[in-house]
């Protein structure tokens, strides 16, 4: 929008002839200046040229699914032709407060919000009343930014910088339509390019771009579109009249170097009426004039339709309705067996190897996709990477060639530039770093001490849940040394049987260099031992209390009582357990009593589980030896898990 624009004149025009004013410039005459003159020519440069828009910078930052936004720093103009910077080191304004920008900008909060929102900025100024004392009157332009609904964003005033989607103040996502980035509006643009002569190197005019009614113009004797300032794509020489694609010298009017696409109805050989973009009756050859760079002679990008043979790549006549000698090239979805892929290969068959002959060698299938290496144990499906390095493969290894020896399928990797086999299949068996599965699921760790076969864990959860309903073992455990290492607390709900009970710690006299080990003590009884001191009263007696789940854990009791520092040959229990107390009497006052006490459990878990001291071997258990060598036999007669025991 034009405005009227007035200046201070700083030259007295009133003498002859004209002399430069004296004195000082008046406040007056300043805000003139800057209000009537300078700002208005801003305006005006900004919308009248360029159009209200981003003009740099000013990215919308989020972590998804994390709440508050983040606008980069950069410069925007809005309709009315101001620019708003935001500028690291200045302020702006987020609701009503008046915030720092930052290197990284300036912080928005989501709290709150749900829905399509618009990040905006929009032009604002700011006074600065602390220098007032001073008499430093600064006004500093502050952008306001604001998290706000979509509609009614189009007037220009607001410079939309990207939408957002939060849900409960979080963010969902980001868009970026509404955003929209200052231009140039102007009908001609003159283009003057570098000329070097033998005597002099100047600028000459090389073409001129305008707008016509509804066009765009390009007036030049020779336009060339280039890739990366060198490779040739399209050359227009308006002098001879002849285009070019891909070569800067055409031969005639249309010059193709390279695959030609037609995109409209062509005919060839007396076509009137032509069915598709290029339809040719007669005989067709189309024939690349450099076969070793591997360019395509034919590119079809929409529908085409064959009525006979079509032979890609040979030198004789096709044998069958594509025959193709060669490698072929897609480059969009490819279906088979069913029109509208879904993907790039999309193939659909009714499934199922349908017959094989005598030798069980496959004749016939309605198998969707099928992979056949020639050779055994070479791959028969592969992958690369988006790099193009090979990254996966699939083999099928020891093929006997007989129905019942088919052959392992194995699974490889390639991660680290070497192939790793990662697991195979047999007898619907999963082995993991072999191929010779001996259970369901059978893992080999790495040759060196620190392999690992197998790691589970979990953050929170179980990380491994083993269970057996009809009597089998869950676990079997075995090791030459050790059988578990387990690093932790172990809950055992049931009973532990083992031959040996010992606890292992670092020595208390030599914690670095040594261990001290010491045997459990065991019992032919559920036995529990409880002990402590106590001092004789004056009575020469004492009580002791006993905790009170004492009798409902225990029976049968058997006590010891050791007297401290002198003889007491009268010691003797006064009062046998009873309420949870025992008493001690016969000893002189004073004297220090140590004593013992056992008990046999008889809780609700001990009578339903009595322990049985004496078994007999049964099965194939009798004859055989949990520790066979110590009692001279041969270690293969160690009892071991069986299908009829169910227990080791």
């Amino acid at each position: 929008m034009p405005e009227k624009l007035i200046r201070t004149s700083y030259v007295d025009p009133t003498v002859n002839p004209p002399e430069p004013r004296q004195g000082d410039t008046g406040l007056h005459e300043s805000r003139q200046d800057q209000e009537e003159h300078c700002g208005p020519l801003h305006r005006m440069h900004g919308a009248d040229l360029h159009g209200w828009g981003v003009a740099d910078g000013l990215a919308v930052r989020a972590a998804i699914g994390q709440a508050g936004l983040r606008v980069d720093p950069g410069t925007a103009l809005d309709v009315k032709g101001r620019l708003i910077p935001l500028v690291a080191g200045g302020h702006a304004k987020v609701g009503a407060s008046l915030v720092p920008v930052t290197e990284a900008g300036v912080e928005l909060s989501t709290a709150g919000l749900t829905g399509d929102h618009a990040v905006t900025i929009a032009w604002a100024e700011t006074f600065d009343f602390t220098g007032v004392p001073s008499g430093v009157f600064n006004t500093e332009t502050t952008p306001v930014l604001r998290l706000r609904p979509v509609s009614g964003l189009d007037d220009g005033e607001e410079i939309v910088l990207g939408l957002a989607e939060l849900e409960n103040g979080t963010v969902t996502g980001l868009g970026r339509d509404r955003r929209r980035g200052v231009g140039v509006a102007v009908e001609r643009v003159e283009l003057l390019g570098a000329r070097e002569g033998e005597t002099s190197v100047s600028h000459v005019r090389a073409a001129e771009v305008r707008g016509g009614d509804g066009q765009v113009i390009v007036d030049t004797p020779r336009l060339i579109v280039t890739r990366d300032n060198a490779h040739p794509l399209l050359t227009v020489n308006t002098a001879a009249g002849r285009i070019g694609v891909n070569t800067t010298v055409p031969k005639c009017a249309l010059h193709v170097d390279g695959a030609t696409v037609l995109r409209e109805t062509s005919s060839l050989g007396g076509v009137s009426a032509p069915e598709g973009t290029l339809h040719v009756i007669g005989e067709t050859v189309l024939e690349s004039a450099q076969p070793a760079a591997g360019r395509p002679v034919l590119d079809a990008k929409g529908p085409a339709l064959i009525r006979g043979f079509l032979g890609l790549g040979k030198a004789t006549a096709p044998e069958t309705t594509l025959d193709v000698n060669g490698g072929a090239f897609v480059r969009g979805p490819a279906a088979f067996g069913r029109p509208g892929p879904l993907a790039l290969v999309h193939a659909v068959d009714q499934g199922g190897f349908e017959a094989e002959d005598a030798n069980g060698v496959l004749t016939a299938s309605n198998i969707p996709f099928l992979a056949h290496a020639k050779t055994d144990g070479q791959t028969s499906f592969g992958a690369v990477n988006s790099s193009g390095r090979p990254a996966f493969a699939l083999s099928v290894d020891h093929d006997e060639g007989t129905p019942g020896a088919r052959g392992v399928p194995a699974f490889w990797d390639k991660f680290d530039g070497t192939w790793h086999m990662a697991f195979s299949i047999k007898n619907g068996d999963l082995a993991v770093g072999h191929k010779s599965p001996s259970a369901r699921l059978d893992v080999l760790g790495g040759p060196t001490i620190n392999d690992i076969a197998m790691r589970v864990s979990s953050d929170r959860g179980v990380g491994l849940h083993l269970f057996s309903e009809h009597g089998g073992i869950p676990l079997i455990i075995g090791g030459q040394k050790w059988a578990a290492w387990l690093n932790g607390n172990v809950d055992v709900k049931g009973t532990l049987t083992k031959t040996n009970l010992q606890f292992k710690i670092d020595h208390p006299l030599d914690p670095a260099g040594r261990y001290l080990n010491h045997a459990a003590i065991e019992s032919d009884e559920m036995k529990n031992v409880y002990d402590g001191e106590v001092v004789l009263d004056a009575d020469g007696s004492a009580e002791i209390t006993l905790p009170a789940w004492f009798e409902a854990l225990n029976e049968r009791f058997r006590y010891q009582l050791t007297p401290v520092g002198r003889p007491a040959p009268g010691l003797h229990i006064a009062r046998e357990v009873s309420g949870n107390r025992f008493a001690v009497a016969g000893g002189e006052p004073g004297t220090k009593v140590c004593w013992q006490v056992t008990g046999v459990r008889h809780d609700a878990y001990a009578r339903a589980n009595p322990l049985v001291v004496e078994t007999d071997k049964e099965g194939e258990e009798h004859g055989r030896y949990r520790h066979p060598v110590p009692h001279g036999a041969a270690p293969h007669l160690a009892v071991a898990w069986t299908e009829a025991t169910k227990r080791p």
